[in-house]
């Protein structure tokens, strides 16, 4: 993967936290450097690229973005939440998931790029 063209995110942020490898889908890993860019703060990811074993050993959904490389959790809350919601709807990802309750600092925005099918109707935004 061409990971210097990620100028924001790191291999280490990006990478599954159960095995190290790292996934990203490059058309992805584009459409969110130009989210970060128009955000224009840091954006501290709680998960990324998950292996499938992973993903089903933290009870992630059966076919979850996050294991094509087509997904992050941001963590945000408040009005950057707010900003980065508008943002990630105004770009065009697909999948926008949101967790606004509870503790502050576990608070997030999931984004994903993944087409519509049986398994993923898109668009779509929910809530945890």
């Amino acid at each position: 993967m061409p990971e210097s063209n990620w100028e924001f995110f790191s291999r280490e942020e990006l990478a599954c936290k159960g095995t190290g490898e790292c996934n990203m889908d490059e058309a992805f890993m584009e459409k969110l450097v130009t989210l970060r860019t128009a955000y224009d703060n840091p954006m501290i990811l709680s998960s990324a690229y998950r292996s499938p074993e992973h993903n089903a050993n933290i009870g992630g959904a059966k076919n979850s973005p996050h294991i094509y490389g087509k997904a992050v959790d941001v963590l945000c809350y408040g009005r950057d939440a707010y900003n980065l919601l508008s943002l990630a709807l105004q770009l065009g990802f697909t999948g926008i998931g949101i967790s606004q309750k509870g503790d502050v600092s576990k608070r997030f925005i999931h984004i994903d790029t993944m087409e519509r099918s049986d398994m993923h109707m898109r668009p779509t935004v929910w809530s945890y």
